[in-house]
């Protein structure tokens, strides 16, 4: 890489060379010198009368070599990309906390410029520079090229960068606490980048960036917890096997809100609600329907008798506990319904598996396959399904055992048979989740919740 840089280099002094034997002009103004003439644009107009009249803030977006990094390559931004970028920063930073604490606010601290960079900034660490703030006066936004609102996963991204910038730029001018940094001072590492995220959380940290130093500690759970949102967050602490890092976590999480409250008079969780509905304007979350399905993110929905029942609907526990008890006098040797599966193996077919036991046989677990149809109504985001019959498509013995226990679980099929189902997320409604609910259409009440999964 070196060397082309090198041979490219003097092959441009080469032609330099070569074009100055001629007779040049050189009674002209030199660019950046104050050669350069620009006429305003709409994109102009639009910054100075959305950021710089009301909050002072510029935003540069035409190329600057001086204003970016000499040693990494950069990419310019695209000049369409500008405006959404910026709405974005207006709804998903500016307005929340205009609700929250007032416009003065920003006007106050918010940093004097934006600069706007086509590309990440990769680093020799193998890392990725994603914004930086320099001393509370200018943040350097990166990607603006890859944005696409219909991105969410971007969406919070780019507004995470903001956020985290942000959060510098009010503990570099009023200091948090210092007991936040005796929480896990022998864990801050130069090598964060080599420790994944769980076993960053089970240390007591919210990210693994987090673990670079305290103040990138502090902001990650700022500005975590104010572009994921309330469950979302909830959902990352319950997610940590290790009871000690969810203490810690906690233990930071109440320096942050108590400084943001203390000092700035803000309730992060005020923004925080401010922030998650912005975002969910600005890129609405997918719908289950549109994550599960052949060919879609997940293809299974899982459910368990031991994990997952308390969440099920009063109308599918009795169907299910009906078939189970059913089973049970196969034989007379009890057996029992643990876990069922909905398959989505190929595109309109859908495989029911239900896993069952039998006492005799208390380490095993027997498969029964069961396959149905379903037509696909994308306008409605529901499915209607179809049962066929057993099946051996995805194992033989499952085929075979689904038509032994078949006359007892009849309730359980026609559960299915000629019904519809529509898919919501399960915690009324919020994502991201890994779990989601499918309701019958004629009645509301009725519904299965399970675990998103692509393994049976």
């Amino acid at each position: 890489m070196r060397k082309i840089t090198t041979y490219a280099l003097l092959a441009s002094l080469a032609l330099l060379g070569f074009s100055c034997s001629k007779e040049d002009n050189l009674d002209k103004e030199i660019v950046g010198l104050g050669g350069e003439k620009w006429v305003k644009n709409e994109i102009d107009n639009y910054i100075y009368q959305t950021f710089t009249v009301p909050y002072n803030i510029d935003v540069l977006y035409r190329w600057t070599p001086s204003e970016v990094s000499f040693v990494n390559n950069l990419v310019p931004p695209q000049e369409d990309k500008i405006r959404p970028v910026m709405e974005m920063v207006r709804e998903g930073w500016i307005e929340p906390y205009i609700d929250v604490v007032g416009a003065d606010f920003i006007k106050k601290f918010a940093p004097r410029q934006y600069l706007l960079v086509g590309s990440p900034e990769y680093n020799t660490s193998g890392t990725i520079t994603l914004g930086t703030a320099e001393a509370g006066a200018k943040i350097v936004l990166y990607r603006v090229n890859w944005f696409d609102l219909k991105d969410r996963d971007l969406v919070q991204a780019m507004l995470k960068t903001i956020h985290h910038e942000f959060a510098h730029i009010l503990h570099q001018t009023v200091m948090y606490p210092r007991e936040f940094e005796a929480i896990t001072p022998a864990d801050y590492t130069s090598t964060w980048n080599q420790v994944n995220v769980t076993d960053a959380r089970n240390k007591g940290f919210i990210s693994s960036y987090a673990m670079s130093a305290p103040d990138e500690d502090f902001v990650e759970i700022a500005a975590i917890m104010l572009t994921q949102g309330y469950r979302p967050f909830e959902n990352i602490i319950s997610s940590i096997s290790n009871a000690d890092g969810v203490q810690k976590i906690r233990q930071k999480q109440q320096i942050v809100l108590n400084y943001f409250r203390q000092t700035w008079n803000i309730n992060l969780y005020d923004l925080q609600a401010k922030t998650e509905a912005a975002i969910n304007k600005l890129s609405p979350p997918p719908s289950a329907f549109e994550r599960l399905g052949f060919g879609r993110s997940n293809t299974v929905l899982f459910t368990s008798v031991t994990t997952d029942e308390t969440n099920w609907s009063a109308k599918f526990r009795e169907t299910f506990q009906k078939a189970s008890s059913s089973l049970g006098t196969l034989g007379n040797a009890g057996r029992y319904l643990e876990d069922l599966n909905v398959i989505h193996y190929q595109q309109g077919k859908m495989m029911l598996r239900l896993k069952y036991r039998n006492p005799s046989n208390p380490t095993s677990v027997f498969n029964a396959d069961f396959r149905f149809d379903y037509t696909e109504d994308t306008a409605n985001k529901s499915n209607t399904f179809t049962y066929v019959g057993t099946s051996t498509d995805l194992n033989s013995t499952a085929g075979g055992n689904a038509n032994t226990i078949r006359p007892y679980v009849v309730e359980l099929l026609n559960y299915f048979d000629g019904q519809t189902f529509r898919y919501s997320w399960s915690d009324d409604g919020a994502y991201p989740t890994d779990y989601s609910k499918m309701i019958r259409q004629d009645d509301q009440t009725n519904y299965i919740y399970g675990l998103l999964k692509n393994t049976y």
